[in-house]
Formats: C-alpha cells, sequence, structure tokens
C-alpha cells in the first residue's frame, strides 16, 4: 500500500471561497445599513423632539423658582444636565423673548411628523433653530416655519 493511499484527504476551504463568503457577507451587511439608516434618522428625530420637552420642563423649573426665564447665553450654564443633539451637534436653540416667553427649537433631519405640532408665528420664522456646531448631515440652519423644524413657544 502507498503511503498517499492511506491518508484522510485534508478538509476545509479554498481561497477562492473563502473569497466568496466574505463577499456576499459584506453586501449582506451593507445592505442592512443602508436601509437601517432611515430607521436611525427617525430615531435621532424623535430623540431630538423628547429632548425639547426635557429642556422645557427645567426651564419651567427654573422659571417656577426664578419668575423669570434665563438668558439664552446662559440657559446650558445655570440649567446643569440639559441634553444636546444627537449627533454632537451641540445644544439646543433657545431664544428668550421676554422674561415670561421664549421658544426652543430644533432642526430634524427629515420633514416633522405629522403627528407632532410645532410652533410656529410670522415673528417666529425669523428665529433660527439650527444647532450650534458641526453640521453632519442636519440642517445647518433652519427656522421654525420649516418643515424640518420643531419649535416649542412658551408664554403669556
Amino acid at each position: 500500500m502507498k503511503k498517499n493511499e492511506t491518508q484522510k484527504p485534508q478538509a476545509g476551504f479554498t481561497l477562492i471561497e473563502m473569497l466568496v463568503v466574505v463577499a456576499i457577507v459584506g453586501l449582506l451587511s451593507s445592505t442592512l445599513l443602508v436601509g437601517l439608516g432611515d430607521a436611525r434618522r427617525k430615531a435621532r428625530d424623535a430623540r431630538r423632539i423628547a429632548d425639547l420637552r426635557q429642556v422645557q420642563n427645567g426651564l419651567e423649573n427654573y422659571y417656577s423658582e426664578q419668575r423669570q426665564y434665563p438668558k439664552a447665553d446662559d440657559l446650558y450654564t445655570i440649567i446643569q444636565g440639559l441634553p444636546t443633539d444627537p449627533q454632537g451637534n451641540g445644544q439646543y436653540a433657545y431664544h428668550k423673548i421676554t422674561n415670561d416667553t421664549y421658544i426652543v427649537g430644533a432642526c430634524l433631519e427629515g420633514d416633522r411628523p405629522g403627528d407632532v405640532q410645532s410652533y410656529s408665528r410670522t415673528d417666529a420664522d425669523t428665529f433660527e433653530v439650527g444647532p450650534i456646531g458641526g453640521t453632519s448631515e442636519i440642517p445647518v440652519t433652519c427656522t421654525c416655519a420649516s418643515p424640518n423644524a420643531y419649535c416649542v413657544y412658551m408664554g403669556k
């Protein structure tokens, strides 16, 4: 008996087979990531809306103690722990109109959902609510009248 006849054939994959599998996995994962992009955008927009409600709660707590809203430049300094944009684009927009009125807002990545009401009035249209900081994906600036803006007005 020859030595070669008694040896078992080697098990394993060839380099070509491994490359084909890696290519298929890469194609499937890239397709999945593209499909999840829209869901991620909607999730960040939902977080922005929830964050603005949290900012509003912080402002109302401050108002109940001080009987006025803080200056626009002091908001994040005076009220600690307020949320910032989920993409790291900075603080949410805050405009103190009077001691008893303010507008907070954010630019959404997509159009505002139909079931979400946003404050929009002619004189508020001039308030830019774009993020302070980076410009990745979300609009650099928008106003309360923009279809991709979410604004909250509080006042008497």
